[in-house]
């Protein structure tokens, strides 16, 4: 069966060609509806945030990407507070998401206390469970939108929050955005395929806009939800959709090879 007949709707900006190319060599049609937006980082206020976290501390800081952890570095260098903030980060409790996360807090003189046992939110949120956040300040470094199931946790924990915004997504153009959600609405597509948490985010925050949060969900009860990994995967989850399609290997050839694999399966039944 392959994907014959089957339209395929990529979110991905960033090697959609690649998913594109597969989609094809497999007998399927490729919708390109490019969700990722463009990261941005506004350095000033990274610089506020560093500044309020040392002159006020806080009990936990959490990084949710090796990305982000990063730039909280160089910005840090930049502005000649960086040796403070190993300093502290050295005398509170870090907690790490994802293992490029974790790589670059150790590589850097930083043993977090808690660190997830697969990569996601989730996972962190388990690592956590051990210890007393009840009431303690918790600074979270973002990347993009704040996770909802970490929103949930912290009003859960009636934690004092604050945030490092390490880098945001500007949003795509509402016309593609608009242009997806029919599709799913309208089942104008089988399946579509999502690269990372932030295009599920945008999705969602459209149909919120829209009030169609609803009828997209119903929309994914047919079209087939596909995410490329475990962090993508748990947005959807997040987002209400019940059916993702996901492969073991957090690979985009692999999440298609999945897609496939689910369609045959289905064309048995």
């Amino acid at each position: 069966m392959k994907l014959e007949r089957k339209r395929i709707a990529v979110a991905a900006d960033r090697r959609s060609d690649e998913i594109t190319a597969l989609v094809k060599k497999l007998g399927g049609e490729a919708v390109l509806r490019p969700l990722q937006g463009t990261s941005c980082t506004d350095e000033a206020l990274v610089v506020r945030e560093l500044e309020e976290l040392l002159d006020t501390g806080a009990d936990w800081v959490i990084f949710t990407t090796g990305v982000g952890a990063q730039k909280v570095w160089e910005i840090a260098q930049r502005c000649g507070c960086l040796e403070a903030l190993r300093a502290f980060l050295q005398t509170v409790r870090v907690a790490a998401r994802g293992r490029k996360t974790t790589k670059f807090l150790v590589d850097h003189g930083i043993e977090p206390a808690a660190r997830d046992d697969d990569g996601t939110t989730y996972g962190v949120l388990r690592a956590l469970e051990p210890f007393d956040v009840a009431g303690k300040r918790v600074v979270v470094q973002l990347h993009g939108d704040l996770p909802k199931s970490l929103d949930t946790w912290c009003v859960e924990q009636r934690a004092n929050v604050s945030f490092i915004h390490a880098y945001t997504y500007l949003p795509p153009e509402a016309d593609v955005l608009q242009a997806l959600l029919m599709d799913i609405v309208h089942r104008r597509v089988d399946a579509v395929t999502f690269t990372s948490a932030q295009q599920v985010r945008f999705l969602f925050n459209y149909a919120a806009i829209e009030n169609q949060v609803d009828a997209v969900v119903a929309g994914f009860d047919e079209v087939v939800a596909t995410a490329v990994g475990k962090v993508t995967a748990e947005s959807l989850r997040e987002s209400g959709v019940r059916r993702i399609v996901a492969p073991e290997e957090e690979r985009m050839g692999a999440m298609i090879v999945a897609l496939m694999r689910y369609f045959e399966r289905e064309s048995l039944k």
